[in-house]
């Protein structure tokens, strides 16, 4: 492999069960062990366990980061309480996409964000930039220190549990708390992105490889970034530099209930959303359900029963679940409504397939209440 790739700290334990590495944004990951399929149904019938170690976290602390926070974001963060998680956007001036990210309240004035690979230096470069306006907070990149795993399926409270994590049983979805697990404190989160209940930990680099054994030994089957792409992409969910990106806003990636647009604090690209909403007219992200054999990917054309191009595939893949193709698309808004036949473009191919609404599996998270956040 290239030897300016990074690798996370569970390198070795990925070779030595088998996985099958590749780069993906400047890291060597495995993107498979067993095999896309077979880890996608244990993902959905059991326990799969994921290393993403090189998703970056960066901590802001200090009297300002609130402050901060509400400026860099177009989510109203004044309502998120300590030990919970909640999903939101960085946007530039124009509305649009820098990252998506997970925002974890750890505290008063107590912030880790959660960022995307590909974006961590440019995230740091923004967030950095803002904070010059609030310069009572503190930032620190904490993703060479630490490791991350998500151990994702209806067996991973079990598995948890087995492993000492007496909180995981308590632990609400969207919800985060530091606890033992296997003798070590480590951060424990309630959530994930395949849809299945299960849980993201993020623990000291040098406690990673010892807590994935551990995972393994209880049951966890290792899995890949295959797998976690197609489960993704069946319950809708977007990836930066597909739905998201420096030309696409949120509200055309249909995260508009991620938004708090008329929230009393000003933010960067407030006016450009607001505005965009306001207008109307712009493409929208949408399910789409391949009728036929074949398999959807990104870029390939969508058209209507006119031949006329009426959107463009952003993510396509085979659904294990489902057992066809299916994709998601940014479509003209005429296009949007369930149920609408349109056709996919299969290089040169014509397959009919049909608007439905997402998730295309449905979600089985564990919830007590509402999303606070």
């Amino acid at each position: 492999m290239n030897p300016q790739l990074r690798r996370t700290p569970l390198h070795a334990a990925h070779l030595r069960h088998g996985g099958r590495l590749v780069p993906f944004a400047g890291w060597e990951m495995p993107v498979q062990y067993s095999g896309i399929n077979d880890e996608c149904r244990a993902v959905r019938a059991g326990a799969g366990l994921f290393d993403v170690s090189h998703m970056g976290r960066l901590a802001l602390k200090g009297p300002q980061s609130l402050d901060l926070l509400q400026y860099l974001l177009p989510r109203d963060l004044a309502r998120l309480q300590a030990q919970r998680l909640c999903y939101s956007v960085l946007c530039d001036e124009q509305g649009r996409a820098v990252d998506d990210l997970i925002v974890c309240c750890l505290g008063q004035g107590d912030f880790l964000l959660v960022v995307n690979a590909s974006r961590l230096e440019a995230d740091l470069d923004w967030i950095s930039g803002a904070a010059g306006h609030f310069p009572r907070t503190a930032i620190e990149d904490q993703s060479a220190a630490t490791a991350m795993l998500a151990l994702q399926g209806p067996r991973a409270a079990e598995l948890m549990l087995r492993l000492g994590c007496a909180a995981a049983g308590e632990l609400d979805y969207l919800e985060c708390r530091y606890a033992a697990l296997a003798g070590e404190e480590a951060l424990c989160s309630r959530s994930g992105y395949t849809g299945e209940d299960g849980f993201e930990i993020i623990c000291p680099a040098a406690r990673a490889e010892s807590l994935w054994e551990a995972f393994l030994r209880e049951g966890a089957k290792p899995c890949g970034l295959g797998a976690r792409d197609v489960l993704r992409t069946e319950m809708g969910y977007c990836l930066y530099g597909h739905e998201l990106s420096e030309q696409i806003t949120p509200l055309e990636a249909g995260l508009s209930w991620a938004l708090s647009l008329d929230k009393e604090a000003d933010f960067i690209g407030k006016g450009a959303l607001q505005r965009l909403r306001q207008q109307g007219g712009y493409p929208r992200l949408v399910g789409l359900a391949l009728l036929e054999q074949g398999i959807p990917r990104p870029g390939f054309a969508v058209c209507d029963d006119r031949g006329e191009q009426v959107g463009t595939i952003s993510s396509g893949t085979y659904s294990p679940a489902l057992q066809q193709g299916i994709a998601l698309a940014f479509v003209a808004p005429r296009c949007r409504r369930p149920g609408t036949q349109l056709q996919i473009d299969l290089r040169g191919r014509s397959r009919p397939a049909r608007v439905v609404r997402l998730p295309f599996v449905p979600a089985r998270l564990k919830r007590r209440g509402t999303d606070n956040g």
